[in-house]
C-alpha cells in the first residue's frame, strides 16, 4: 500500500511580516481544513496561533524542512472565506501583514469553558418592593418577570446593568451562567415591547431619497449612494427604512456608526424598531459581551448589527445593506496597524458581497463628494430639517473686540454669557464645545517665556487642575506642577489656554444654581460613562452640557437650542492639508445639534480670526461652497482628493539613524520611481518631532494612480528590509492626520 501524499498548508500569522508560511497538515486533517480555520503551528523557539489561508497548496523545494501544523483549533472562532479575503484586501492595500490584517477580523478568545453571563428574575420577585419612582427598575424586573428566561448581560444597555446590578443586590434579581455557544430564539431586550415600533411617515424629503434607496435594497446588487443631508434633515429614518426594506427581503444589515458614545441611544432606537434582531459590536464591551455578539451575528441570531470601525469584519451572512454613518467622521480611520479605514473597507465588502451601501453626512468627506460628482457613487440630497424646522441662527463673536471691550482675554464673551442665562431662564438645554481638554494647554514663564514640556514628547504638558497633575497628551506620562520654571527657574508661571475642565468652572460662575456636567475622556473613563451622561442629558437632568468633539456628532437632543462655539479657529492655522475641512466639519455638526425639537436654535461662536471664510462658511452650513473652494487649494497642491497619498514616519531613539535611515527610503524611492509619477516631500522632522522617546522623520509620497503609489512604496519597503529595520517604519496609505 503507497504512502499517502503529504498535503501542505499556507498559514498567515499575526507579525509584521508580509509573507506566509508553509506547513505540514497532519494526516487527520488531510483534506479536511478548511480556509479560515484556526491552527496553533511551531513558530521560532514558540507556538502561536495562526489562520490558514490556503489548503492544498504545492509542496515547498526539498531544501526546505516543513513542519506539521501542532493543532487544529476547536471552535467557532474562526472566518469564513469572504472575510479571509476582505483582510487580503486590507493587507496588500494598507501594506501590513496579512495575519495583522486577520486578527481585526477575528473575536476575542471568549476564555475556556466560559458561559455566557446572564441575569434573571429572582423566585418570587415583587415589583411592590420597588419604590414607585424607581422606574426604570420597576421596567427592567418587570420585563424579566414577563419572559420567565435568563437575559444575556450583552442584551441589556449600560444603564440597565447598572439597574441589573441593584436589583440583585436587592435579591430580586439573580446571575445565572448560560452554556457558551447556547442555541435558542433571539431574546427581547428588556423594557423593548415585543411588538415592532412603527416607522415614522416619511417627510416628502424623505419620501424621495427612499424612492431611490429601497428599489436597490429590494433587488440586491453593489450600490453605492451618499446621503447628503442637512443636521436633523432625518438620514437615521431613511437609514432604519432601508434596514427594514433589507431584512423583509431576507438579508443582513451592517450598520457603522463611528464612536462607542454613539452607540447607546442609537442601539436602544433600533431595538425598539426591530426587537430581538439586533446586536452590538465595539471595543467597550467585555471580552465575553463581544464574543457573545460575534457569533450571534455569525449564527444568523442577529441580522443586524450596529458598531464601531471593527465592526466592518462582523461575520455577517448573506449582507444586503451597509450603512455608514457620519461617514467623513475620522475614527473610522484605525491609528495603529493595520491603518485601515473602516468606510473605506465598507465599500470594498459591499462591493464583494453584492450589497447596497449608504455613506451619510451632513459634511461628506472630500473624497467621497468627489466621487459622487464623478459618478462613482449615486448622490441623494436630503433638504432641510424634518418638520421644516429651521437651521439654527448662527452668530460669529470677534474675541479680538471682546479682548478691548473686557481688556482682558475672557473664555467666555459677553454674548455666549447672555444667550446661556437666557437658555436657561427658558428652561432649555446647552451644549457648549472646547475641543481641548484640561485646565490649560500650557504652563508659560514670565521670565523666559519657556513652557513645561513633555521630557520625552516634543510637545507642551497640559495642566489638570482637578488631579494635580501635568499630563502629555501624546504618550500619558505625568507630573506634579513646578513650583519654578524649568529651564531659568523663574517662579512666575501663568496658565495659558484654556481646556474643558477651566471651562467648566468659568460656566459655574457665570451660571450660578446650574447643572453643569464635563464630558470628554478624563471624565468617561469608566465604561459605560460616556452613555450614562448622555442618558442624563437626554433626561433633562444636566442644563448645559460642556466638552469636547465627543458632545458635537450623532446626538438628538430636542431641549438643546444653544450652543456654544470656544476656539473656533484654533485648529485652522494647523500644519495640515485637512484642517479647514477639519473645522468646517466640526463646526457645522455640533452647530447641528441646536434647534431639532420645537423650538428654534442659536449658535454662538468665538474666534479670534472672526472674518475666516471657512467660518462663515460652516455659519451657513454651505459644504457645497467650501467644497468648491477648498478643491482648488487641494488641486494645486496635489492633496487628496485629487491625489493619493502615503505617509512614511521613520522612528529611533537615535537622531542620526533616524535620518540615516530616512535618507535610505526616500533614496530607494526616488530610485524605483523612474518615470517621476511619484511627488516626494522629505524626508524631513516630523511636525511632532520626537514622541515616547523617538525622534521623528518624515516622507509624505503623492501620485495621481492610487495603485502605482501603493505598488510602489510596497516595493520600496522590500528593497530596504536589510537596511531599515521594520520597527522603525510607521507607513500610512491615505492618512487624515499628518503628524
Amino acid at each position: 500500500m503507497s504512502a499517502p501524499v503529504p498535503e501542505f498548508a499556507s498559514v498567515a500569522v499575526a507579525i509584521p511580516v508580509r509573507r506566509l508560511f508553509t506547513y505540514l497538515v497532519p494526516e487527520p486533517w488531510a483534506g479536511r481544513l478548511d480556509v479560515g480555520a484556526r491552527v496553533r503551528v511551531p513558530f521560532g523557539p514558540r507556538s502561536v496561533e495562526a489562520t490558514v489561508v490556503a489548503a492544498g497548496v504545492p509542496a515547498p523545494g526539498p531544501e526546505i524542512e516543513v513542519k506539521p501544523i501542532d493543532a487544529v483549533l476547536a471552535g467557532p472562532r474562526r472566518l469564513g472565506p469572504d472575510l479571509v479575503e476582505l483582510a487580503r484586501f486590507v493587507a496588500d492595500y494598507y501594506l501590513c501583514s496579512w495575519g495583522e490584517a486577520l486578527e481585526c477580523a477575528l473575536p476575542p478568545d471568549p476564555g475556556p469553558g466560559a458561559g455566557v453571563r446572564a441575569v434573571e428574575a429572582a423566585p418570587g420577585a415583587d415589583l411592590a418592593r420597588l419604590a414607585p419612582q424607581a422606574r426604570a427598575r420597576r421596567a427592567l424586573l418587570g420585563a424579566l418577570v414577563t419572559r420567565g428566561a435568563p437575559v444575556p448581560v450583552a442584551e441589556l444597555t449600560p444603564a440597565e446593568r447598572g439597574h441589573a446590578r441593584a436589583l440583585v443586590a436587592a435579591g430580586l434579581a439573580r446571575r445565572v451562567v448560560l452554556p457558551p455557544g447556547a442555541d435558542g430564539p433571539a431574546p427581547r431586550t428588556p423594557g423593548v415591547r415585543a411588538e415592532p415600533e412603527p416607522a415614522l411617515p416619511p417627510t416628502p424629503g424623505q419620501a424621495a431619497v427612499l424612492g431611490r434607496l429601497l428599489p436597490a435594497c429590494e433587488a440586491g446588487g453593489y450600490h453605492p449612494f451618499l446621503l447628503f443631508g442637512a443636521t436633523g434633515s432625518g438620514k437615521t429614518e431613511v437609514y432604519l427604512a432601508a434596514a427594514r426594506r433589507t431584512l423583509e427581503a431576507g438579508r443582513s444589515v451592517l450598520y457603522l456608526v463611528p464612536e462607542i458614545g454613539l452607540t447607546p441611544l442609537l442601539l436602544a432606537r433600533i431595538r425598539r424598531r426591530f426587537p430581538g434582531q439586533a446586536v452590538v459590536l465595539h471595543s467597550g464591551l467585555a471580552r465575553r459581551e463581544r464574543f457573545d455578539a460575534w457569533d450571534a451575528a455569525r449564527r444568523g441570531e442577529r441580522r443586524l448589527v450596529v458598531g464601531t470601525r471593527s465592526a466592518v469584519f462582523a461575520p455577517v451572512p448573506d449582507l444586503g445593506l451597509v450603512v455608514v454613518d457620519e461617514e467623513q467622521d475620522h475614527s473610522y480611520k484605525q491609528s495603529e496597524t493595520p491603518r485601515y479605514n473602516g468606510r473605506d473597507v465598507a465599500v470594498v465588502r459591499a462591493e464583494r458581497a453584492g450589497a447596497v451601501i449608504v455613506l451619510g453626512s451632513a459634511t461628506p468627506s472630500m473624497e467621497s463628494f468627489r466621487h459622487a460628482r464623478a459618478g462613482r457613487y449615486e448622490l441623494l440630497r436630503l433638504g432641510g430639517r424634518v418638520e421644516e424646522r429651521p437651521l439654527p441662527e448662527v452668530r460669529i463673536v470677534d474675541m479680538r473686540r471682546e479682548f478691548r471691550a473686557q481688556r482682558r482675554v475672557a473664555p467666555l464673551s459677553e454674548a455666549l454669557a447672555a444667550e446661556l442665562r437666557a437658555c436657561l431662564d427658558r428652561g432649555d438645554q446647552a451644549l457648549v464645545l472646547r475641543n481641548r481638554r484640561g485646565w490649560a494647554a500650557a504652563v508659560h514663564c514670565a521670565r523666559c517665556g519657556g513652557r513645561v514640556e513633555c521630557p520625552a514628547c516634543s510637545v507642551t504638558l497640559t495642566w489638570h487642575r482637578a488631579e494635580r497633575r501635568m499630563r502629555c497628551h501624546t504618550c500619558d506620562f505625568e507630573t506634579r506642577r513646578p513650583e519654578s520654571c524649568p529651564h531659568c527657574g523663574g517662579e512666575d508661571l501663568h496658565d495659558l489656554g484654556e481646556g474643558t475642565e477651566r471651562i467648566e468652572d468659568v460656566l459655574r460662575e457665570t451660571l450660578p444654581g446650574a447643572r453643569i456636567v464635563r464630558m470628554d475622556r478624563d471624565t468617561v473613563r469608566r465604561r459605560g460613562e460616556h452613555a450614562r451622561v448622555l442618558q442624563r442629558f437626554e433626561r433633562g437632568d444636566i442644563d448645559v452640557l460642556v466638552g469636547t468633539q465627543m458632545i458635537a456628532k450623532g446626538h438628538d437632543f430636542p431641549r438643546v437650542t444653544l450652543v456654544g462655539v470656544l476656539s473656533a479657529d484654533q485648529s485652522l492655522g494647523l500644519a495640515d492639508f485637512r484642517a479647514a475641512e477639519r473645522a468646517f466639519q466640526l463646526l457645522t455638526q455640533v452647530a447641528g445639534r441646536a434647534g431639532r425639537g420645537e423650538r428654534a436654535g442659536g449658535v454662538v461662536v468665538q474666534a479670534f480670526d472672526a472674518e475666516h471664510p471657512v467660518l462663515h462658511l460652516a455659519a451657513r452650513q454651505d459644504y457645497e461652497a467650501f467644497y468648491d473652494r477648498e478643491i482648488v487649494y487641494r488641486r494645486a497642491l496635489r492633496y487628496p482628493p485629487v491625489a493619493a497619498l502615503v505617509q512614511i514616519v521613520i522612528h529611533d531613539p537615535d537622531p542620526v539613524r533616524t535620518r540615516t535611515w530616512a535618507e535610505t527610503m526616500a533614496e530607494t524611492l526616488r530610485d524605483l520611481d523612474r518615470e517621476g509619477r511619484l511627488l516626494l516631500s522629505g524626508p524631513g522632522p516630523a511636525p511632532v518631532e520626537r514622541v515616547r522617546g523617538h525622534w521623528r522623520q518624515r516622507i509624505l509620497v503623492r501620485s495621481a494612480g492610487r495603485r502605482r503609489l501603493v505598488d510602489t512604496v510596497d516595493r520600496a519597503l522590500a528593497a530596504v528590509e536589510d537596511r531599515v529595520p521594520r520597527r522603525a517604519l510607521v507607513v500610512d496609505v491615505d492618512p487624515l492626520s499628518l503628524r
